[in-house]
């Protein structure tokens, strides 16, 4: 008896250890799938080229469903090229085959290349928050391993990396904001991460390295609730807490508590390396499989003391 209980004693805990029949997201996962990950409304009257997040109500123009720039076309796992947990108003195109979840109502939503509306995703907007607001949080902890120059045209940014290959700045809002133009050179980094302290950011210098470091920089305003880009930026911008407003395209993804954009969103997911990994653990059909492996032992137990039981007398 004490065989039998110990057995399905832990198949309950397993069961209970977690909840059942979803899985798992890491920071890193949305930041390299997603082209807009929106924690609250936004509204924007540009493109946005990859699949979207949208936390809030959304009004947009066009959602392409390009992965990353050249790309194949695919959907991340378990979503399509806009999901909205609030409502959809507006005249939203979504090109290239893409599907839509929108929780609340709608208005118009062309679907441009045979696709449609889905079912619910896999996560809620909450597993997103949690998930980055905590990388957010963990890269403004590093330390610093690389420094502005003196700020004039066409500067010269170089990254020098850590001993884990990655490199570090540590600036302020206004000293980003006193760069007139610069050139980024990763100098061998597998990715930049630049920390912005300041709860109102305005950036408006302009990046002369176009697309260099897209799939590799974060930029993280980690005490924004305000930022203003008014020039093309490469990497993914980091502003949980901000409002986000853009007046050119952003060459990366996009993290904020809401969007106003009038600027595209170009796909180009985050491939560089992070310090450690950040997961929104959500329930997973282990612990089922768990409760199933420990009745079914407990059932075998029990036959076989039967037919004992049965041969004996």
């Amino acid at each position: 008896m004490r065989y039998s209980s110990l057995i399905l004693g832990v198949a309950l805990a397993a069961f209970g250890s977690a909840p059942a029949f979803a899985s798992s997201i890491s920071a890193a996962t949305a930041l390299g799938d997603f082209n807009a990950i929106i924690f609250g409304d936004a509204t924007t009257s540009s493109d946005i080229e990859g699949a979207s997040v949208i936390g809030g109500n959304f009004s947009g123009a066009t959602v392409y469903n390009n992965p990353t720039d050249g790309g194949n076309i695919t959907q991340p796992a378990g979503y399509g090229a806009l999901t909205v947990f609030g409502n959809q108003t507006g005249n939203t195109n979504i090109n290239n085959g893409g599907s839509a979840y929108i929780a609340g109502s709608h208005q118009t939503v062309n679907f441009n290349g045979g696709g449609g509306f889905y079912t619910a995703p896999p996560n809620t907007i909450a597993d997103f928050q949690t998930s980055l607001n905590a990388l957010s949080t963990q890269l403004a902890g590093l330390s610093a391993t690389s420094t502005l120059p003196s700020a004039g045209n066409n500067e010269q940014i170089t990254a020098t990396p850590g001993a884990n290959g990655i490199a570090v700045f540590n600036i302020t809002a206004a000293q980003l904001s006193q760069i007139p133009s610069y050139i980024m050179n990763l100098n061998g980094s597998s990715s930049v991460i630049i920390n912005v302290s300041g709860s109102s950011v305005t950036f408006n210098a302009n990046d002369e390295s176009g697309i260099t470091g897209a799939s590799n920089i974060i930029w993280n305003f980690y005490q924004a609730t305000s930022v203003n880009l008014q020039t093309q930026i490469a990497g993914t911008i980091l502003a949980t807490g901000a409002t986000v407003t853009n007046g050119n395209q952003i060459d990366g993804t996009l993290v904020a508590q809401s969007f106003n954009g009038n600027g595209e969103l170009h796909s180009y997911g985050f491939t560089g390396a992070l310090p450690g990994t950040t997961v929104v653990a959500t329930p997973e059909p282990t612990s089922i499989a768990l409760l199933g492996v420990g009745l079914t032992t407990l059932g075998l137990v029990r036959r076989r003391r039967a037919l004992r039981a049965a041969k004996a007398a």
